[in-house]
């Protein structure tokens, strides 16, 4: 198959930029307080709620999740990156790990009640600001399809019918030093989430949501996840 260098350069540029769901329901209240603080010290000490010590503030994992987490390895071997695989003509939604309701003893899904709410933690990666993503961190969208047991299956099924709710990148996110944007020039954003409002009419049961990071007004990466309605 021949491939244009301009392809080849857009594809490159995309892999190099990558954030996934860490934890479905994310307790923040506590290591923010730290984060913001440590944040202040002289030197600054930074406190990244990604590490696996910090997995006793994670109450809903994402599908086949460990508990705790190796971030390295999920950054070769979980994240979903969406525009490198339709490019190749895959275009399901979900990593080939998450095409189902699987979950680790420790690491279930999330649970909630109708009209509640669950929190989404992601890492900033160095992109909060824009960096390496064309300066624009872009929009974390979740898509659903309404009711219980219902799948999302193909990248096509990212429409506005089946979006529940879309933010900023960085609607909630936490980074300093101010006015740098790069982590070449000293930018730390490790703590980036997405509070998730739940619909008050769910039916309860299992429900299937597909997280989506866009950025360059393309869906980039994906990661999915469960919530159990009761």
């Amino acid at each position: 198959m021949k491939t244009s260098f301009c392809a080849v350069a857009a594809l490159a540029a995309i892999a190099s930029a990558h954030s996934w769901l860490g934890c479905t329901d994310h307790d923040n209240v506590e290591i923010l307080k730290w984060m913001e603080g440590n944040a202040t010290l002289t030197p600054p000490v930074t406190i990244d709620p990604l590490m696996p010590w910090f997995a006793n503030f994670c109450k809903g994992w994402p599908r086949a999740k460990s508990n705790p987490g190796d971030w390295i390895a999920e950054s070769s071997n979980y994240v979903w990156n969406i525009a490198a695989n339709s490019f190749n003509g895959e275009t399901h939604a979900c990593h080939p790990n998450q095409r189902g309701p699987t979950y680790e003893g420790n690491a279930p899904m999330a649970t909630a009640a109708p009209g509640g709410s669950v929190r989404l933690m992601f890492g900033g990666n160095g992109h909060a600001r824009g960096g390496n993503v064309g300066g624009d961190p872009g929009t974390v969208t979740v898509y659903w399809k309404g009711e219980p047991e219902a799948e999302i299956v193909d990248i096509s099924e990212f429409t506005e019918e089946n979006k529940l709710q879309s933010d900023g990148f960085s609607a909630e996110s936490f980074a300093y030093p101010a006015n740098v944007l790069t982590p070449q020039e000293g930018l730390q954003d490790k703590g980036n989430w997405q509070t998730l409002n739940l619909p008050k009419a769910m039916i309860p049961g299992r429900h299937m949501f597909v997280w989506v990071w866009s950025y360059q007004n393309a869906p980039q990466w994906s990661t999915c996840f469960d919530i159990m309605v009761q």
